[in-house]
């Protein structure tokens, strides 16, 4: 009988003596313990915080565009050059960072703003035609982006809690490359519209185009540029891959506008169209006799755009403001749009073209800015109140002393957290002071 009493009590303290080993490992502050002094455990499969975001092999990368298991990126903390760049920690094309912003806007290199510096690209330009209550836009673009990748930052964008997600489509080669994600990437998988086909169907095209394939254009206003038909109609072609490639964008559209109405966000689409097409009014009014590529891609575009501008349209919520006729407009007007050589992206004039369309509607969907006094729901039947003016936010001690300044606690519009984290907290309301504090 002793015996066992004691293999029990053996037993007790060696259980009772490991699983205190395995706190004081696992959860030393369940002990008291300081959490600064716990070692931290070595992961194989999840890389070093630290180390992965500063990674030197990407800021001291001699690429531009570097590769990620599921998503190319652009290179980060690019200095600023003379058409490329600045770039943040997340390689994107932005001066900084917020932990909140107002405005995202998602594409490839059309959106990143390739042929001109950071401020004359299309997003910067669009913000500077803001007049008041200058929101934080944010850019999340990179060349060779297609809708797949827009789809996969999209989730990304939603934890900056923004107001209104803009993201914009290009007609030159999204398609292709929205094709090559679904069928070579099972990431994307979900995107394969078509289950016949496979990674190998996607037509082929020369990149660079070759000088032979270029169509040099001179309009009888002195506007000339250099087009090149063959390779994006590759993009646009009556072809099954290219089709599937047209369904996929739809469909990422689709899934985007299902995140942004669970995310309470306004979302905006547009498409913008190649150069090929800007220009396409203009080389029938001056009857320039066409090459089979260009006459072919036109049609084949136009196509496309009808049927994509289509799909976005019906997205519950989401808003679809048309770039191409104000291009084709401006490209009737004299206006030099594109650079005279074979590169297909905007200079700054048509980099504004879009931006001033695009420009009003997106800054019709922000919110009014605050002034006033607000609530924050935090739960249950409990409220936080704050005073917001001149975008600056005051904290409240107690109901009584807004009262004093003139509100009236039983008419205080209720507003999200997000919309007092983007601005300042200077100070608390704890006196009465209607000058600063009253309504106006």
């Amino acid at each position: 009988m002793k015996k066992e009493w004691l293999l029990t009590i053996s037993i007790t303290t060696v259980t009772i003596l490991i699983s205190l080993v395995l706190i004081r490992l696992l959860a030393p502050h369940l002990l008291g313990g300081s959490q600064d002094l716990q070692l931290v455990r070595v992961s194989k499969e999840v890389p070093p915080f630290f180390d992965n975001v500063f990674r030197k092999d990407d800021y001291q990368s001699q690429n531009f565009i570097l590769q990620d298991p599921h998503i190319k990126r652009a290179k980060p903390l690019l200095q600023e050059q003379e058409n490329f760049g600045p770039h943040d920690i997340l390689g994107f094309r932005n001066r900084t960072i917020h932990n909140i912003v107002d405005i995202v806007v998602i594409g490839d290199s059309q959106t990143y703003g390739n042929n001109v510096q950071y401020e004359n690209n299309w997003p910067n330009l669009m913000n500077k035609s803001f007049t008041r209550n200058k929101p934080v836009t944010y850019s999340m673009a990179v060349g060779g982006w297609g809708a797949a990748e827009y789809l996969a930052v999209f989730y990304k964008a939603v934890l900056f809690h923004p107001s209104v997600i803009v993201v914009a489509f290009y007609t030159g080669n999204d398609s292709l490359e929205t094709y090559q994600q679904a069928y070579g990437n099972n990431r994307y998988a979900f995107l394969k519209m078509d289950q016949s086909l496979k990674a190998g169907d996607i037509p082929k095209a020369d990149f660079p185009p070759p000088e032979s394939e270029w169509w040099p254009v001179k309009f009888r206003d002195s506007v000339q540029t250099i087009f090149t038909p063959k390779l994006r109609l590759a993009s646009n072609q009556q072809h099954p891959a290219v089709k599937a490639g047209y369904s996929a964008m739809a469909e990422a559209g689709r899934l985007m506008g299902e995140a942004a109405r669970k995310n309470n966000i306004k979302l905006v689409f547009t498409i913008i169209p190649t150069k090929e097409m800007v220009y396409a009014r203009k080389v029938s009014s001056e009857f320039i006799k066409q090459p089979p590529d260009y006459t072919k891609l036109i049609t084949d575009e136009r196509e496309n755009i009808r049927i994509l501008e289509q799909h976005l349209r019906a997205i519950p919520n989401a808003f679809f403001i048309d770039v191409l006729n104000p291009l084709q407009e401006e490209a009737n007007k004299g206006v030099q749009l594109y650079p005279f050589n074979e590169n297909g992206h905007p200079i700054t004039a048509g980099y504004a073209i879009i931006a001033h369309t695009l420009g009003p509607i997106v800054y019709s969907l922000f919110p009014e800015p605050l002034d006033g006094l607000v609530a924050v729901h935090q739960g249950g039947n409990q409220y936080r109140l704050f005073f917001v003016r001149d975008g600056r936010v005051w904290r409240i001690s107690n109901h009584e002393i807004a009262s004093k300044n003139g509100w009236n606690i039983k008419k205080i519009r209720t507003v999200d957290l997000y919309r007092i984290q983007r601005m300042p907290i200077v100070g608390t309301m704890d006196r009465l002071d209607r000058t600063l504090f009253g309504p106006r």
